[in-house]
């Protein structure tokens, strides 16, 4: 028996359906993200010297998939510091003292290599303190800090942890991949 060659009409359907697929998902990862509004939010810089802690999430698109993939952060200070620290999960090509969790690898708003920082919630005073103690304290002993898969545990798992760990009511946006992985690491 001879295999049935396809007609041209439907290699040109074939063709189309492809070519449809690539231009939307080079249009969809080039998309801007949808940036939440940031007007109710003091510049990082106005807090410093404020007294108070203060314990802030943010988020920002990673590079090539934009539309689709954030990558989420902490900037913590206490009530007595001056200066603020960030803390995440970032994966690079080696380690640092607490496995792939850093604090202060990269500046307290830089973001991950896309536009489009922003915060995702914030907490200031006596209900921050917890937060920026937990952080501090827990952080290097996250039980997944020598772990990354792009689908998680990664940074929003490691966010996720600690909001979980805190009582934050703080939601990740649904771009956060990996927020719903278990933590569950040897």
């Amino acid at each position: 028996m001879r295999p049935r060659r396809s007609s041209p009409r439907r290699r040109t359907i074939v063709l189309l359906t492809i070519a449809l697929l690539g231009s939307t998902y080079a249009t969809l990862s080039c998309l801007p993200p949808a940036i939440p509004d940031q007007t109710g939010f003091a510049p990082l810089a106005d807090l410093a010297t404020g007294g108070q802690a203060v314990a802030r999430l943010y988020s920002a698109p990673i590079p090539n998939i934009e539309a689709i993939a954030t990558h989420a952060w902490f900037v913590v200070k206490s009530a007595e510091a001056t200066t603020f620290d960030r803390w995440e999960l970032l994966q690079t090509a080696s380690g640092g003292p607490f496995g792939l969790v850093r604090r202060n690898l990269l500046a307290p708003e830089s973001g991950v290599g896309a536009d489009g920082v922003f915060v995702v919630a914030e907490l200031i005073g006596p209900a921050a303190e917890p937060v920026v103690d937990f952080i501090t304290d827990r952080s290097p002993t996250y039980p997944c800090r020598n772990t990354y898969f792009f689908l998680g545990p990664n940074s929003n798992t490691y966010a996720q942890w600690v909001l979980d760990n805190t009582g934050w009511t703080a939601e990740l946006p649904a771009t956060a991949i990996g927020k719903d992985a278990a933590v569950n690491c040897p």
